[in-house]
């Protein structure tokens, strides 16, 4: 079965209430397990990242993702009793550290997905899990550059998935490039997308299904609490609880229509055969 992963993302304001609501929202919708954004330092993570920086950034970092380290073991406690994966995006060397005794998996963000130095940072923290890497923004030539440079020489080929994204909020559908997903030049690289990280319109509900269709076999999606701030940053590409149902009820119509993938006659067609033609 897909792996369906609801991105909390920033869509809690920094509540501690909101977040153990969208946990149980995550659950009620038939997600796997639930992402939040964690960061410690909103002046370095915004540092790094370029223009954020200049660009005001720190503020929107630290109001919405800079939440205290103690949640981290109540988010998971609660995860684990409800029946439901916790995971957490973050975005500093030195954070993996403080979340990797509660994620199930982790997860790079398409805007740190070429820091070579970062995903060398996951290696001893791995064991039997897998990090999920979005790969918006990148092309072919990046992913193969990012293999041979920190995925290989690290040996870490068997713990990492590359999720296709379009990194874009919300990222119009005639650009989603879902076809990324079933690419035939997979043998030509040391790569291939196993899942989709979907930012596309909250309305767009059989995005994640196509992605499935496609041959996705991680889905993420971001998933807004009810009263998630109207000026929160991921309002606009989150879906709302009913729409996230949708979403999952979707993607498991999609997994039965998919079938084995084995050409051979259906139950169903048995009927039909005392009117077949051969010579």
């Amino acid at each position: 079965m897909t792996y369906v992963i609801a991105e909390a993302g920033a869509c809690a304001d920094g509540d501690l209430a909101k977040m153990i609501c969208l946990i149980d929202n995550a659950k009620s919708v038939g997600a796997d397990g639930i992402k939040f954004q964690w960061t410690s330092n909103a002046n370095l993570m915004a540092l790094q990242r370029g223009k954020a920086f200049e660009n005001g950034y720190v503020e929107v970092y630290s109001r919405y993702l800079q939440w205290p380290i103690e949640w981290h073991e109540q988010f998971a406690r609660h995860c684990e009793d409800i029946g439901i994966d916790y995971l957490c995006t973050v975005y500093l060397s030195d954070d993996l550290e403080v979340v990797s005794p509660y994620v199930a998996r982790f997860k790079v963000a398409s805007f740190e997905a070429l820091d070579v130095n970062f995903i060398q940072a996951h290696a001893p923290h791995l064991s039997s899990r897998d990090v999920l890497i979005s790969t918006g923004m990148c092309s072919s030539k990046d992913l193969t550059y990012l293999v041979k440079t920190a995925i290989k020489p690290y040996k870490l080929q068997d713990h990492v998935q590359f999720l296709h994204c379009t990194s874009s909020y919300p990222a119009p559908t005639n650009e989603l490039n879902l076809g990324v997903i079933g690419a035939k030049t997979w043998g030509t690289h040391d790569w291939q997308m196993t899942g989709y990280s979907d930012h596309s319109l909250p309305t767009f509900t059989q995005s994640g299904a196509l992605a499935v269709a496609s041959g996705a076999t991680i889905v993420e999606a971001h998933l807004r609490h009810t009263d998630t701030d109207e000026n929160n940053p991921d309002r606009d590409h989150s879906m709302t609880v009913d729409q996230f149902r949708s979403y999952v009820d979707q993607i498991r119509e999609a997994e039965v229509a998919i079938g084995s993938g084995i050409k051979e006659p259906q139950p169903c067609e048995q009927l039909m055969e005392q009117y077949r033609v051969k010579s």
